[in-house]
């Protein structure tokens, strides 16, 4: 075999081997960053040009969408959402990222988004997720309250995101039945939780420049 053929085999497989390596360790580092909170690090992370070349665009933008979205920045969360809408994907992402926009449309209080992605997703997904999905939306958009006492048995689990959907959905429960004094201490619970856990802020100039970049 020609020598310029072994090398050319001895590169391709190198480039390979580098690119599986640096995909790997950008993954397991992200993940211990988002779980720790560490938001600023994880976008400074995704800016790294080596991480930039081994990701695909529709990764960068789903990543970075969910770190603004943990970070409670509902406006660059909303941007990157919606270039991932208009992006080309496989139908396992797309049911993934229909269910994801749903959630932050009913949290950002987008009724004409939401009801979208749920239509978008009634075929696609399973029948748990869609009558949830129906169930939250009923109650947010179209004011039904006959899950009162259901919802509020179901407080005492160790779920910290489930008992904060919980107490905005009772919130929104009360409100629609007419009750003002427990909508409010529900909202006021939801708020406690979430203030308890919230992450340091991603830097101003850090999220400026990236809106600018992937825009």
């Amino acid at each position: 075999m020609p020598f310029w053929i072994v090398l050319f085999i001895c590169v391709v497989v190198a480039y390979f081997a580098v690119t599986e390596g640096a995909k790997k360790y950008f993954d397991m580092k992200l993940q211990v960053l988002f779980n720790l909170g560490l938001y600023q690090d994880c976008i400074d992370l995704l800016d790294r040009k080596l991480a930039r070349i081994v990701m695909s665009t529709y990764k960068q933008y789903y990543l970075r969408f969910t770190i603004y979205e943990a970070a409670d920045m509902d406006a660059y969360a909303d941007r990157m959402l919606d270039h991932l809408l208009e992006m080309s994907c496989s139908d396992k992402q797309r049911r993934q990222l229909a269910v994801r926009a749903f959630n932050f449309y009913i949290k950002t209080g987008d009724r004409k988004r939401a009801a979208s992605m749920l239509e978008e997703m009634r075929p696609v997904v399973s029948k748990g997720i869609l009558a949830d999905s129906q169930l939250t939306y009923d109650i947010v958009f179209r004011r039904r309250h006959d899950k009162i006492d259901e919802m509020e048995a179901m407080l005492d689990t160790n779920d910290l995101g489930l008992r904060g959907k919980l107490y905005l959905l009772l919130s929104y429960q009360y409100e629609s039945s007419g009750n003002k004094s427990e909508a409010r201490r529900y909202r006021n619970l939801e708020k406690q939780l979430r203030d308890a856990h919230r992450p340091p802020t991603i830097k101003q100039n850090t999220h400026s420049t990236l809106m600018r970049q992937w825009s």
